[in-house]
């Protein structure tokens, strides 16, 4: 029972042939993302991992945290177009390469199970060294797919494995997830989240030889007992944020919003998302948020 029933393959099955969305038209990328850094995460006495590191530039103001797990297989670089919207929402993001990355060198050691593991401690050891780095700032966990799950256990999913919350996570923000799992991801998977949930999808998010249908990545939004909202983009595929699409950049306002209502407490943003209108073909789901 646990990751082990998990195909790597098409846990990094991609959609790169997808282009950009009619829905992402005219996104405002900056001409300058944050540059970033890395720095040694020490993750255990026997093991240490790379973490990059963006921080808000210029007269941008840090107001927050993202601890950002990646997609299994894939590497922070992947995701610096999402450390720029962060960014300029006022979020500093820390993103660890995890083991089961194909970027990391001693990859081959790591079981599925372990790698699970292991991804939880790498979050754990981002957490405490956000609280030393940036004590005092609010606190959001971010992931993309298999980092989604991540994310989400961070805020107290998979009870039924263990108990990985994270009390300094104050929200979470995920684009896609793993589906339904067998032997993993169950029906009570995300019951113990009751911090608010907001996740990106859409209508052309399916894994090859894994997830079939689209929906099945609702389930976290469908199923948590705090605020959740969900955005379903027409066209939008699974590998839509890990392939440093531009089109991310168009989802700022929202992604802003969201971290500004329930990790700063601004009630004004709370009020825009109740209310979001989104583009023509998408869908925006709103639950347990009133």
């Amino acid at each position: 029972m646990g990751p082990q029933v998990i195909d790597r393959r098409t846990l990094i099955a991609t959609g790169l042939a997808a282009t950009l969305l009619p829905t992402w038209a005219g996104a405002d990328i900056p001409s300058a993302p944050p540059v970033p850094r890395t720095v040694k995460l020490p993750v255990s006495p026997t093991r240490a991992t790379d973490m990059t590191v963006w921080e808000p530039t210029g007269t941008d103001r840090t107001t927050g945290v993202a601890l950002l797990s990646t997609g299994h297989g894939s590497w922070p670089e992947r995701y610096a177009a999402l450390a720029g919207v962060l960014a300029l929402c006022g979020y500093v993001t820390l993103a660890p390469m995890h083991v089961d990355s194909v970027r990391y060198p001693e990859r081959a050691k790591f079981s599925m199970q372990a790698s699970f593991g292991e991804r939880i401690a790498d979050m754990a050891a981002a957490s405490a060294y956000a609280a030393k780095a940036y004590p005092g700032l609010p606190v959001i966990a971010v992931g993309h797919s298999f980092g989604t799950l991540t994310a989400l256990c961070r805020a107290g999913a998979l009870g039924y494995l263990g108990n990985f919350r994270d009390p300094t996570v104050k929200a979470v923000l995920g684009f896609s997830s793993p589906g339904r799992v067998p032997g993993l991801v169950q029906p009570t998977a995300y019951a113990g989240v009751t911090v608010p949930l907001m996740l990106i999808t859409g209508t052309a998010d399916v894994v090859p030889g894994f997830v079939t249908d689209p929906a099945d990545h609702l389930l976290p939004v469908e199923t948590v007992k705090g605020p959740a909202y969900g955005l379903v983009i027409k066209g939008a595929d699974h590998e839509f944020v890990g392939r440093n699409d531009p089109g991310i950049w168009s989802q700022r306002p929202l992604v802003g919003d969201f971290a500004a209502a329930h990790a700063l407490g601004d009630a004004a943003a709370r009020t825009r998302l109740a209310r979001w209108k989104p583009a023509a073909g998408d869908r925006y789901i709103v639950r347990n948020a009133a």
